[in-house]
């Protein structure tokens, strides 16, 4: 899952210049930081912004509510039982229950509240290790608008550095480097303000990101 784009990039940069084959860098390159910057925000973060299709396969023993692996839950897609206990000749996860019959789900908390019969007491599900499964969507459909705005600022500034490298790399140390209208001075204005800026901003944005609520994993599994 990544949360920004080349062209969320391009407009961080204020570049009239799209990111190509014969950029430096290159659309493929920018697309890579993408990919990576998004992972690392996740790593540093320590929760998941994107939607991921994930299996959960519980030991039920009976207990109302299943606390799925990950929360908040986009979306069921199934949930199976089996009605013979692991082991036996006719184990098999087959079976599906229906939504707001058999079981209703808590979204937000990534709860699984099993409905019973008219006795209260009664369910079709069976106890046991391995009877049910759950298949499901968790995370966001789209990234909060603070990941996606760090992952933006971030792979700018890999752009930026790697123009700046280029630069002095080729001696030009006294000269500029330009994207678009972006123009850095360096070495003396090195750290001129919007430069200085959009590193502030990264700094800010990871400290907002950690406070917020992201995909939740429990672990009692």
């Amino acid at each position: 899952m990544v949360y920004t784009t080349a062209s969320m990039v391009e407009d961080e940069l204020q570049t009239t210049t799209s990111f190509s084959a014969s950029t430096l860098p290159s659309l493929s390159a920018v697309t890579t930081w993408i990919e990576e910057e998004s992972a690392q925000v996740d790593q540093d973060s320590g929760k998941v912004w994107g939607s991921t299709a994930y299996t959960d396969t519980i030991n039920w023993d009976g207990s109302e509510i299943i606390y799925l692996k990950y929360s908040p839950i986009i979306s069921i897609t199934n949930l199976l039982y089996t009605t013979t206990g692991i082991g036996s000749a006719g184990y098999g996860l087959s079976n599906t229950a229906l939504a707001e019959t058999d079981y209703t789900s808590y979204d937000d908390r990534g709860e699984i509240h099993i409905l019973y019969g008219s006795d209260s007491t009664t369910s079709k599900f069976k106890t046991g290790l391995k009877t049910i499964e759950v298949n499901y969507t968790a995370g966001f459909a789209t990234a909060p608008l603070p990941v996606q705005k760090l992952t933006t600022k971030k792979v700018t500034l890999r752009v930026l550095n790697t123009l700046l490298a280029k630069n002095m790399n080729e001696g030009n140390d006294g000269g500029s480097v330009s994207v678009g209208s972006i123009s850095i001075v360096e070495p003396a204005d090195y750290g001129t303000g919007r430069f200085k800026q959009l590193k502030d901003d990264i700094t800010s944005l990871e400290q907002d990101v950690s406070k917020t609520t992201g995909v939740y994993r429990y672990n009692n599994y």
